[in-house]
Formats: C-alpha cells, sequence, structure tokens
C-alpha cells in the first residue's frame, strides 16, 4: 500500500477572528485576480467574492462605530456568507492543486492567497489509509476525519464519499456515501491493484478529492 500527504490549502484563521477572516478573503481575491491564467474559472467570479468581503467590512463597521440594535446578527450574516464562498473557492484550488508535483501544487495554493498545511508528522495518522480484511476481495477504507473534516466544522453533518479504480486513475467508479469515516469496498478482484480515494462533504459544501492509495487486493 502507497500513502501520499499531498500539500493541503487552508485559511490560517478559525471562522470567529473577523479580522483574520476579512484579510485572508481580500489576499484570496487579489492573489486569484492577479493569476487568472492560472486558474482559469473560478466557481465564484472575483466581482462577487469582493462584493462579500466589502460586505463584511462594512457590517464589521456597523458593529464596531454605531453598535446599532442587530448589528452584530447582520455582521456574523455577512461573516457566514464570506466563509461558505471562501471553502468553495478553497475545495477548488485544492482540486487543482491535487493534479500537481507536491512542489506545484504548495506554489499553486500560496499563489491562490491561501496558506500551505504543514505536513503531518511522522507517525500520524494518514489521510486515507487501505487495509485487506478477512473476507477476500474486501478493502477496509479509514479517512482522517479530523484532518479532512476540522475542529472548526466537528460539530456539523458530515458525509464521506468513496470512489475507487482499477485502472491507475483513468476512471473512477463510485461506492456509497457514508456518514462515517471509514467503510468497505467488497467484490475487488483478487491479484489486482486498486487505488482509492475520499471526499468530505460538510454540511452542504462538498471537498476536493483526496490524493488516492493503492494496495494489491489477494
Amino acid at each position: 500500500m502507497s500513502t501520499s500527504n499531498e500539500p493541503r490549502a487552508i485559511f490560517g484563521t478559525t471562522k470567529k477572528n473577523i479580522a483574520a477572516v476579512q484579510s485572508r478573503a481580500q489576499t484570496m481575491h487579489d492573489s486569484i485576480s492577479a493569476n487568472v491564467a492560472t486558474f482559469g474559472s473560478p466557481p465564484i467570479a472575483m466581482a462577487a467574492f469582493l462584493a462579500l468581503v466589502t460586505a463584511l467590512a462594512t457590517a464589521q463597521a456597523a458593529v464596531t462605530g454605531t453598535k446599532a440594535k442587530g448589528a452584530a446578527e447582520a455582521r456574523d450574516s455577512a461573516r457566514n456568507a464570506l466563509w461558505t464562498a471562501m471553502l468553495i473557492l478553497q475545495a477548488y484550488i485544492q482540486g487543482l492543486a491535487n493534479s500537481l508535483s507536491h512542489d506545484a501544487a504548495a506554489a499553486l495554493i500560496k499563489a491562490a492567497g491561501m496558506v500551505v498545511a504543514k505536513s503531518t508528522a511522522a507517525g500520524n495518522k494518514a489521510v486515507l489509509t487501505a487495509t485487506l480484511t478477512s473476507v477476500p476481495g474486501n478493502v477496509h477504507l479509514e479517512a482522517n476525519r479530523s484532518v479532512l473534516v476540522g475542529a472548526a466544522d466537528a460539530g456539523k453533518r458530515v458525509t464521506f464519499a468513496w470512489q475507487w479504480s482499477a485502472d491507475g486513475g483513468k476512471t473512477w467508479n463510485g461506492a456509497p456515501s457514508t456518514p462515517y469515516a471509514d467503510a468497505d469496498i467488497p467484490g475487488l478482484t483478487l491479484m489486482t491493484t486498486y487505488g482509492f480515494r475520499v471526499s468530505v462533504t460538510v454540511a452542504r459544501v462538498t471537498g476536493a478529492w483526496s490524493q488516492s492509495v493503492s494496495i494489491l487486493v489477494h
């Protein structure tokens, strides 16, 4: 079995830190806008994304300035809308990065105005592992929930999607999704090498597919 710890795009802040969210979102906007040829057509237009950044700045100013009734709730609503947009862009950038070499992926993430997460320390659990079971042709998959979901979203509804490939990743086949970070893939052909990958949907935001892990079924 082989595993990979690919560069992972993160914001470097929690959702609660309003100032940091504003700063990261502005950096993402400026960076992606400056590298249009690299990022193609992101799922959210930069003009619309900038409008969300501006809306949060305006709402935050109302909280710290006028302190009008309902200002905090309006600010939180604006923050939530921007955060959701950031997550969508994060998933898009991660998807692009996953198809590149390690160094190129890290450079792409930085070029999008995000932070490359520190590598998992040796001996820590991998993002995805695949192991044989006592049942012939059955592979057990286990995803690292803490890495894929994160502490900030730990309490939200999470769905794990699984795929497998028998041709080196040229084509992928879907397996039933689960609410848990593990799944069994049965009925595989013996003496065949399979690849597996996982994707996580947190609330209504679907992340990119992980890099695949492979194992010889025997």
